[in-house]
């Protein structure tokens, strides 16, 4: 007799946390049957194993503070771990309390400058930086405030 689906899937949370979405996937790879992955999802919620918002909560945070990625990005990648869109929304108003968009904004700026004011930058490696900022999940209007505040933003 083969491994259980529970087994495996504490296996699998021993070397990371998963979302209950991801879990299910992984032990649908692994030829469980839907009924033997809806046990064992059900016995790792009963145990506090499997915690989505929790999850969604370490994410946020861990992007935030490690990525400085803005709250768009930061939501995309939540969600396509297949979190409720309802705990992503709660999952960042935790992030956004522990590191501000604005100050992950402010971080990541400093370091693209590298010490560069950007009134010496030409206008080529503005729109780079604004690029940049752009990928990294930050909005327009909190880069506009962003530069208008560190004096570079004047309309050319």
């Amino acid at each position: 007799m083969g491994k259980s689906s529970f087994e495996s899937a504490l296996r699998l949370l021993a070397k990371r946390d998963y979302s209950q979405e991801e879990m299910r996937r992984k032990l649908a790879a692994q030829g469980f049957s839907p009924e033997e992955i809806e046990i064992a999802l059900g016995i790792l919620g009963a145990k506090n194993l499997l915690d989505d918002f929790r999850y969604a909560q370490r994410l946020a945070i861990f992007l935030a503070r490690e990525k400085f990625l803005g709250p768009r990005r930061i939501s995309r990648r939540i969600f396509q771990k297949g979190i409720p869109a309802d705990l992503v929304q709660a999952a960042m108003a935790i992030a956004e309390g522990t590191f501000p968009a604005y100050e992950r904004l402010q971080k990541l700026m400093e370091m693209k400058l590298k010490g560069k004011l950007l009134e010496e930058m030409t206008l080529r490696e503005k729109k780079k930086l604004v690029d940049t900022l752009r990928w990294k999940g930050f909005s327009w209007e909190e880069i506009q405030e962003a530069l208008q505040a560190s004096g570079g933003l004047k309309e050319e």
